[in-house]
């Protein structure tokens, strides 16, 4: 979908705002805590259905406000139609209601809305993942997997809530027959589950990995060798015998897990790996470097999602130029030029962002909840 205009109203700190974006790049710039991130965030909301920045919603909506709306005007290349996304938020008590709107028409359930503005999105918050813990990293691929395939969606969401079952009965469920009964009905779910998460985690990063070296090569300059791997908590295990080998592991630990009061193998243990010359990025990488890694990751996933659909989603670039020298940020902007469409991006002032005479761009500039047209930096 090519997203021709956003639209906000009450949305954080926009009472209303109206944004044309550019066929290629749009460059929002203001000083921090001007909005620049606020709409990046609403276009994220209407491709995902919730924030990245915030676990409840209602934070979206403007302080004051009893609601706030947001939608994106653009064009479905598949029916060759011009189309309108919209989600609503309204506060009711303590709560928010979400509403998924499409061509005027609610849509339920939400997974039949999502990812029909599909997009990829890197924050200066993904620069931590590397360095936090593996838990973040899971979430990192699936937020990959979400917008490439809805099953994953239903899959995590019926694998985490069979995980707090199954945990649940670990520790609090004293009849033992009653308790084996639920465990031995959990543990066939999960491996069900887990079994695809599994295989769609591995097969992602497999699909992605030349992409995302080269395009750290192509960032970063050669002199590092960039690997990245899926780490199951299994090993290596054939993908026609997965699901066998997790409920054999969830049976063979359940003594183990009793003990411990909760479950100890699955995909909810994985982890995503990324080393550096054969060095932990965590502990090895510079700033710079993370940023490049992550970066690269992220173009992999357009280029990925391209071949996959045949056009590339919308690529959200939150900060995306600092703690990257003047020669790495003029070859971010040179990979960016070669493989996104849609592209948005924020920063403090245009001049970190260098797209060269090629590039069909618009600049936009924030001010306290207000947008500016403004003029490509000579």
């Amino acid at each position: 979908m090519e997203i021709q205009h956003l639209s906000v109203r009450d949305f954080r700190n926009f009472a209303e705002g109206e944004l044309d974006l550019g066929q290629r790049f749009t460059v929002l710039f203001g000083e921090n805590g001007a909005g620049k991130t606020n709409l990046v965030e609403a276009l994220y909301l209407v491709s995902t259905l919730r924030s990245f920045r915030v676990s409840e919603l209602g934070p979206l909506i403007r302080q004051g406000a009893p609601s706030a709306h947001v939608e994106l005007r653009g064009h479905d290349p598949a029916l060759d139609l011009s189309t309108r996304l919209g989600v609503n938020l309204v506060r009711s008590g303590r709560s928010v209601r979400r509403a998924a709107v499409a061509d005027g028409k609610t849509i339920r359930p939400a997974s039949e809305f999502y990812g029909r503005a599909r997009a990829i999105l890197f924050t200066p918050e993904d620069l931590g993942i590397l360095r936090g813990s593996p838990g973040g990293r899971r979430n990192f691929l699936d937020r990959v997997l979400f917008a490439r395939e809805r099953a994953h969606i239903s899959d995590v969401q019926r694998y985490e809530k069979t995980l707090r079952s199954r945990n649940h009965v670990l520790r609090k469920e004293p009849n033992p027959t009653t308790r084996d009964n639920l465990l031995d009905a959990y543990e066939v779910a999960l491996a069900e589950f887990g079994a695809r998460i599994w295989s769609r985690r591995e097969v992602l990063v497999e699909a992605l990995r030349a992409s995302f070296v080269a395009v750290f090569d192509q960032i970063h300059g050669a002199g590092l060798t960039a690997a990245v791997h899926y780490r199951g908590k299994l090993g290596e295990v054939a993908a026609e015998e997965r699901e066998a080998a997790l409920l054999e592991a969830l049976r063979r630990r359940r003594s183990d897990d009793l003990i411990r009061g909760t479950t100890t193998v699955g995909p909810h243990r994985d982890d995503l790996e990324m080393t550096l010359d054969g060095q932990p990025v965590g502990t090895f990488a510079s700033q710079g470097q993370t940023r490049a890694l992550v970066l690269a990751f992220k173009i992999a996933e357009v280029r990925g999602a391209r071949d996959l659909f045949g056009e590339p989603p919308l690529l959200l670039l939150d900060d995306v130029s600092s703690e990257l020298d003047p020669l790495r940020n003029a070859q971010l902007f040179e990979a960016l030029t070669e493989d996104a469409g849609q592209c948005v991006l924020t920063t403090t002032a245009p001049h970190f962002v260098r797209l060269g005479d090629a590039a069909e761009a618009r600049y936009v500039e924030v001010v306290g909840g207000t947008l500016r047209e403004a003029a490509k930096p000579a």
